[in-house]
């Protein structure tokens, strides 16, 4: 994405703020408000195999919290958020390591990171007022707003594409070469944590139209025809409360964070085969007792990182 381009829609940015901003106060972005409150658990950083084996915490600061991995299109670092102790979500840090956890950078304000295809820019949400989605280099610099609001931005393996989460409006598709953003699928309303398959075609995202009390969400998979920008969508697992998700390097299976309605003490991993009309299987070797959520799979297909509540974490895993 060249900086031409987003000084040439600056104004069509403010107007489309200032539309936004109506909608926050119609209540539109109920959502983004419930996470703005001060942090009730810590989670580190962890990695896993697909088989359950190989568990690892990656070497984190013991005073902050880590939040919504994101591997580099190479393999070799991972974007993350992160707070210190005591801090809120709008404190919100982006830092980047090296898959290994070491040589940790700070980029820049915003949470939610994701690569760009090439591995040289970052996408990410901010906590600003209003909230906004931009895009920055690696180290920080260049950084400028694309989207007018908030949304778990996720950058499209193909087609110089973002995707964006808007509470209760849908998924907003943003396209870099025109700075147009295209509303889809607007009858349900998204969660944090969408993910995009591999060919981007499809979109997997958790819906919570229907959250209550006793649950009610679904775990989402929308086709995208990126020509006409048709989309439709299908429920893939319900009910329950569902949160990231993360397609295999194949794009045939997906891995992500799930509370079944009979078990609302906390989060943990699941795999689900899209080839197959078979349940999703629970991740086997995280800790259990624990709440895990956010998982990312490597492009290599052999490792997924993801944030783990730590109060158990002396434990290990299987």
């Amino acid at each position: 994405m060249k900086r031409s381009f987003i000084s040439n829609h600056r104004v069509a940015l403010a107007l489309s703020a200032a539309i936004f901003l109506l909608g926050v106060m119609a209540g539109d972005v109920a959502f983004c408000q419930e996470e703005l409150g001060k942090l009730s658990e810590v989670h580190q950083l962890m990695v896993i195999q697909p088989d359950g084996k190989g568990w690892k915490l990656l070497p984190c600061k013991d005073d902050q919290t880590y939040g919504s991995p994101d591997w580099s299109p190479d393999g070799q670092w991972i974007a993350y958020d992160t707070w210190s102790a005591g801090e809120e979500f709008p404190d919100a840090r982006i830092e980047i390591m090296r898959a290994d956890g070491s040589n940790m950078r700070l980029i820049g304000a915003g949470a939610m990171a994701s690569w760009s295809p090439d591995g040289k820019q970052i996408v990410a949400h901010t906590y600003d007022s209003p909230q906004t989605t931009v895009v920055m280099n690696v180290d920080g610099s260049g950084r400028e707003v694309v989207v007018p609001h908030w949304g778990s931005p996720r950058w499209s393996p193909v087609g110089n594409r973002i995707v964006t989460a808007v509470p209760g409006s849908g998924l907003g598709v943003f396209d870099l070469a025109t700075g147009k953003e295209t509303r889809i699928v607007p009858q349900y309303s998204p969660h944090q944590g969408l993910s995009i398959s591999p060919d981007g075609k499809h979109i997997c995202f958790a819906d919570r139209t229907n959250v209550g009390a006793n649950g009610g969400g679904a775990l989402m998979l929308v086709t995208l025809d990126a020509k006409t920008m048709k989309a439709s969508a299908r429920a893939l697992v319900k009910p329950g409360f569902f949160s990231h998700s993360s397609f295999s390097p194949d794009g045939k299976r997906i891995v992500f964070s799930w509370q079944p309605e009979e078990a609302r003490d906390h989060d943990q991993l699941y795999l689900l085969n899209l080839d197959e009309e078979k349940p999703p299987v629970k991740l086997e070797g995280q800790d259990e007792a624990a709440a895990n959520a956010s998982p990312d799979w490597s492009p290599d297909g052999k490792l997924i990182v993801y944030a783990g509540q730590t109060r158990t974490k002396s434990k290990g895993a299987k």
